[in-house]
């Protein structure tokens, strides 16, 4: 099990989040000194499979009395991105740590280790790394001082289509560019079936796309980029039919990656849900 403190990387994060804040130059010549983070490199069990590859991410210091908010981060598909895998969140998740969080990045592994095949046993692909996330989420609530009540679950992508299907329902839930169904993606990028065949493959997926299950979260913060390719003004209309209380930002400029500015909204929503400092 692999271990490294990451006090310098918080400091830094730390000292962007003060000076963003700051009313004089003053201000930012005594940032404080952070709690170093320890980042944790960590195997979940999973039943019937391999273990989950993760990522635990924790203040070092922590008074016995305090309690810790949660933070599950599902992570992008985008070959060939050097961030299509549990690093993409590892920044943001030291951050929000360092404001009283614990965090745990999983490797996903459908569709990254393999590709749909167009019939049932994509059902199958899916529901077994839904398990696995639904394993990564209980291991958070198993980790010292968690607050089972403060808790969310981050994702991106296929990581977002991921996160709104777990049955253990976090607290709070940020949907990055997700799309309403597996089978569009799949087909999409993938499988490219006749109409006739695309129509039955859909139905493969019934009661298990996310658009399905996104409205039984309370708490939704949806983030959508205006030039991203991969969704459509048609898919973002249909998850704020689904859960029309959610939270909703559009970033017209941004592209599927996103931009900073959704990653400070991002933070500043889980800030406030989690009751961070």
């Amino acid at each position: 099990m692999k271990r490294f403190l990451v006090a310098t990387v918080v400091g830094a994060l730390i000292l962007g989040v003060t000076a963003a804040g700051a009313s004089n130059a003053g201000q930012l010549d005594r940032p404080r000194q952070p709690n170093p983070m320890v980042v944790t490199d960590i195997q979940i069990p999973v039943k019937g499979q391999a273990p989950v590859t993760a990522y635990l991410v924790r203040p070092a210091h922590v008074d016995r009395s305090e309690k810790l908010a949660g933070a599950l981060y599902l992570h992008w598909f985008a070959p060939p991105n050097s961030t299509q895998n549990r690093t993409e969140f590892l920044a943001e998740a030291i951050a929000l740590a360092g404001r009283g969080a614990v965090a745990i990045l999983p490797q996903l592994t459908f569709p990254w280790e393999g590709d749909p095949i167009g019939d049932n046993s994509d059902r199958a692909k899916v529901t077994n790394q839904l398990a696995a996330v639904e394993a990564a989420y209980q291991a958070l609530l198993r980790q010292d001082g968690v607050d089972p009540r403060r808790t969310a679950v981050i994702g991106h992508d296929y990581g977002a289509m991921y996160g709104s299907m777990l049955k253990s329902r976090a607290h709070a839930l940020v949907f990055m560019a997700g799309d309403a169904t597996w089978a569009n993606w799949f087909d999409k990028y993938w499988l490219g079936l006749p109409a006739d065949q695309a129509v039955a493959y859909r139905k493969v997926f019934t009661g298990l796309d996310p658009i399905d299950t996104v409205g039984r979260v309370k708490r939704v913060y949806f983030q959508w980029a205006g030039r991203d390719i991969f969704v459509s003004p048609e898919i973002r209309a249909a998850f704020s039919t689904a859960n029309p209380k959610a939270t909703v930002s559009l970033y017209e400029t941004a592209e599927h990656f996103f931009n900073q500015q959704a990653k400070d909204d991002r933070l500043a929503w889980l800030t406030d849900q989690l009751d961070l400092r």
